[in-house]
Formats: structure tokens, C-alpha cells, sequence
């Protein structure tokens, strides 16, 4: 019979690197991983990080769909800007005509539900862009942002002014985004903020006195700056939401040749 110190004493090893001591065990599986083992997300196995990887769609869906409606906000808001100009340009002694005005009501009652159609598939389909993308990168181990929030952040008063910009550039970040082009996330939000400051302003205006001249004037001026600035913040949306995709692509692939050559 063996004295209690004739047994052996075996440390746990890492099953990928062999002679390697454990560090700890996978929070998923609960198999050893070791000092060595650099996978997506600290505490989990290659084989567990490459599977929650892999498990997600791509987003090359959602980046499409989601500059489509993008592009096509920007195309609506081409006509609404040019009708308030228009109607600013037929001002006749300070006011347009009966005639001009209602002329412009008409017209601008046409555009109002494709414009409204086109704004809340813009949001539904950035949105789940914006929630699969901070998905992905938490798979990958480059964010540690909460899907919930980043979607839920553009609802809530006054976090709405900011949170929505740091959610993407973190993720700009974390992805290896170069840091010379974060201007653009800075314009893209500049823009589309000034572009709806702007709009209130006009609309106030509107509502204020619709037969005093210089009301209707600063409101059509309004609409027609808060048009240009929100084509803007949808063309730099648009360039930001690209250079995600391609940023995300490339760290997905490289995440899953690392794991995967790790798991054979």
C-alpha cells in the first residue's frame, strides 16, 4: 500500500499545449486552457470562443439594407428642400401667394408618409445593424458594450445626445479603426444633431404664427438647412457604416483562422 507521500501529485495541463500548466478552466466547457491560450474572450476555451463566433450571422446583410434606407432618406430629403425653397424663392411683398402656398401644402402632404415610411425603416434597419455589429465585436473580445443599450440609447432623453456616438466609436476603437479618420463619426453626429436642432427650430417657427411672413420664412429656411445637414449626416452614416463592415470582416477572419488553428 502507498504512503501518502509515494502518490504522485499531477497538475492539470492544457489539452492544446501540451506540458503547459492550467491556468484555469472554460467557463463554458470547463475544459483547462493556459497561459498560452489567447482566444476572443479571457476565461473561455479557442474551441468555445470559435463557436460563439461562428454562430453569428454576418453583417454584410445589414450593412446593405441599412445604407440602402440610408441612401433613400437622403434622396427624399432632396425634394423637401428644394419645395421650401421654392416656396421661399415665390415670396411676393414678404408672403407667397394664396395660390403658392396652398400649392405647397399639397406637395407637401405627398411627401410626408414616404418621407415618415422611409425615416422608420432607416431606424429599424440601422438599428439592427448597430445591434448585430456590438454583438459580433463582444463575440470577438473587442467590446464589452451591451447590445440592449446601444439599441436602447437613441430612446432616452439627453443620453440620446451622446451615448449613440460612443457606442460607435468604441466600436470604431476596438475594431483597430485608425484614429486619423474618427473625424468623420464627429461630422456624422455634428450633422445629423445641428440637423435635427434645426428642424425643431423651424417647426416652432411653423407653428408660432403661420400667417405672419417672417415665421413662415425662418421656417422654410430651417427646413431647408436642416434637409441639407441631415443629406450630409446620412452620407457620412453611410461612410461610417462601411468602414465597420470592412473593419469587422477582417478581425472576424482573422479571429477564426486563429481559433480555429488552435482547436486542431
Amino acid at each position: 500500500m502507498l504512503t501518502e507521500s509515494a502518490v504522485p501529485e499531477t497538475a492539470p495541463v492544457c489539452p492544446d499545449h501540451a506540458g503547459e500548466p492550467s491556468t484555469g478552466t472554460c467557463e463554458r466547457c470547463g475544459r483547462f486552457v493556459c497561459a498560452k491560450c489567447r482566444t476572443a474572450q479571457a476565461g473561455v476555451c479557442a474551441a468555445c470562443s470559435a463557436r460563439q463566433v461562428q454562430a453569428l450571422p454576418h453583417t454584410r446583410g445589414r450593412t446593405r439594407w441599412a445604407s440602402v434606407a440610408l441612401a433613400a432618406s437622403a434622396v427624399l430629403a432632396i425634394p423637401v428642400a428644394i419645395l421650401n425653397l421654392w416656396l421661399y424663392l415665390r415670396f411676393d411683398n414678404g408672403s407667397p401667394s394664396l395660390e403658392d402656398a396652398e400649392s405647397f401644402d399639397q406637395l407637401n402632404a405627398l411627401l410626408a408618409l414616404p418621407s415618415l415610411l422611409t425615416m422608420l425603416a432607416t431606424v429599424v434597419l440601422y438599428l439592427r445593424w448597430l445591434r448585430l455589429s456590438v454583438k459580433t465585436a463582444n463575440a470577438l473580445g473587442l467590446s464589452n458594450e451591451s447590445t440592449g443599450w446601444a439599441t436602447f440609447c437613441w430612446f432616452i432623453p439627453f443620453a440620446n445626445l451622446f451615448k449613440p456616438l460612443e457606442v460607435v466609436r468604441d466600436l470604431w476603437q476596438g475594431l483597430g479603426g485608425p484614429p486619423e479618420r474618427q473625424s468623420m463619426l464627429t461630422a456624422w453626429w455634428a450633422t445629423w444633431i445641428l440637423s435635427n436642432i434645426i428642424s425643431n427650430v423651424g417647426n416652432a417657427f411653423a407653428r408660432a404664427d403661420t400667417a405672419n411672413p417672417t415665421s413662415l420664412s425662418v421656417s422654410l429656411l430651417a427646413g431647408i438647412l436642416s434637409e441639407g445637414l441631415s443629406i450630409a449626416a446620412a452620407v457620412l452614416c453611410i461612410r461610417v457604416i462601411g468602414d465597420i463592415e470592412s473593419l469587422l470582416v477582417a478581425r472576424r477572419a482573422e479571429a477564426e483562422a486563429t481559433m480555429t488553428g488552435a482547436t486542431l
